[in-house]
């Protein structure tokens, strides 16, 4: 049962990562003007990737996406949303007024009548009742559902829309297709000793084609990347998410055979993975990855979601934090732009860190007249513990309590104490491992440093 309910998550959370290894002919160009703007920024989605673009004083902005046939984009205003399709080559202009964007929107140039559809029709689902159905019965309502949705998909006036017609009609099929995948889990619902039997993942495998034109719809990726656990009998009950991650890419590499197909539902996996999980001990996905994947493009797209969850290189703003002093006061890292900043993780219970505060409060001195602050940060799961140390006036500096699991502490990956940061005036990371107070190089690091005195 286990394993059901984790579909259901692994549903929701997956979005599709994949972009075509074939390059567009062209970019898509989308030009926005928001007259009357609610905001100051629209923000358009396209896979995972979320593209915030600033508007300028005259409330326009511009998208522009290459290496991509077909997308399907939402953009986002204030509070409303607006769906919106688009093939390579497209220079559109879309217009609407912040407020009604829905009501005024107005898109030239681009697929006008694909957009119009996708914010007029939705796909319509089987009432949760249904799932108490036997399969065949339940399968041939989904099918009748699916039909009724190609009904209306083929009455529009789509033909000139480029390749919408054929995206659609397998967006529509994937989309059910994902609704036979919930079924277990529904129908476990009442009755707790079901299990699928070999011809519902017969059926499932029905929708494993690979086609290269749909690299870049979100719902073929996702069907595709779960059909990839759901078929594979020797890992079809692994419930924790990296686990299963890694054994979908595996069977994925083993049992795929179109090379674009492969490349793209791999990154798409991966990919997936890191924009929910992040990069904590990844080492197998990254060798998985690099090995199937050889597209510089989509390299790139991948290093930069790893990069995202870097937060702690030097060069970045440094992670900021909520603390408290001794007083009650709370305290962020913004409290201390314009001086650098020495900053000491460390608990009562630590004996390294007791042995390197003599050292820092000799470094502390020697930089006394210094542009620099030296931070104490307690991780102490007993704050009493660290309010008493305190309270003895051995501490020197500036002393506050973070406690146990701060974002701060996960951000640096600070899983040993001490653990010393240096940062810039501007909270700049310097160095996110920087040397004991008792090593000689801090001292000569600290006087290098550009306007300290």
């Amino acid at each position: 049962m286990k394993r059901l309910y984790l579909l259901v998550f692994s549903l929701i959370m997956i979005v599709g990562c994949g972009e075509s290894k074939k390059p567009a002919s062209d970019v898509i160009k989308l030009n926005i003007s928001v007259e009357s703007p609610v905001a100051e920024s629209v923000v358009v989605v396209h896979h995972n990737d979320i593209h915030e673009i600033a508007l300028d004083q005259d409330g326009k902005a511009v998208l522009e996406l290459s290496g991509v046939d077909a997308a399907y984009l939402t953009l986002y205003h204030g509070r409303e949303m607006l769906k919106l399709y688009a093939e390579g080559g497209d220079n559109a202009v879309l217009s609407f007024k912040g407020g009604d964007m829905l009501g005024s929107y107005s898109l030239e140039g681009g697929k006008s009548a694909a957009t119009k559809y996708l914010n007029n029709v939705k796909l319509l689902p089987l009432p949760d009742e249904d799932y108490a159905l036997q399969f065949e019965e339940y399968k041939s309502r989904l099918a009748d559902k699916e039909k009724d949705a190609l009904r209306l998909l083929k009455a529009g006036d789509l033909s000139e829309e480029g390749e919408f017609l054929t995206m659609e009609e397998a967006r529509i099929r994937y989309s059910y297709g994902a609704a036979l995948m919930m079924y277990p889990v529904g129908h476990m619902t009442g009755d707790m000793s079901y299990a699928p039997d070999q011809a519902y993942y017969d059926h499932i495998a029905t929708y494993v084609v690979e086609d290269e034109s749909l690299v870049n719809l979100d719902e073929y990726l996702m069907f595709v990347a779960e059909a990839m656990h759901m078929l594979d009998a020797a890992n079809r009950d692994v419930t924790a998410i990296y686990p299963k991650t890694v054994a979908q890419i595996k069977y994925a590499a083993d049992h795929l055979t179109n090379a674009v197909v492969k490349e793209s539902l791999i990154h798409h996996i991966t990919t997936t993975y890191v924009d929910n999980f992040g990069v904590k001990d990844i080492d197998e996905l990254n060798n998985l990855y690099y090995v199937y994947v050889k597209d510089p493009a989509l390299q790139a797209i991948y290093q930069a979601k790893c990069e995202r969850w870097d937060l702690s290189r030097p060069g970045r703003v440094s992670p900021n934090f909520r603390a408290v002093d001794i007083e009650g006061k709370e305290w962020t890292l913004l409290d201390f732009r314009g001086k650098y900043v020495y900053i000491d993780m460390w608990a009562t219970w630590c004996g390294p860190c007791k042995q390197e505060m003599p050292y820092l409060k000799q470094l502390e001195k020697q930089f006394e007249d210094a542009s620099i602050v030296f931070l104490g940060l307690s991780v102490d799961r007993d704050k009493s513990k660290w309010e008493e140390m305190v309270g003895s006036g051995n501490l020197t500096g500036v002393q506050l309590y973070l406690g146990t699991q701060s974002s701060f502490q996960e951000a640096y990956r600070a899983e040993s104490i001490p653990r010393f940061i240096l940062l810039d005036k501007d909270g700049v990371i310097i160095s996110n491992d920087m040397s004991r107070p008792s090593d000689p190089e801090t001292a000569e690091t600290l006087n290098a440093l550009e306007g300290i005195r």
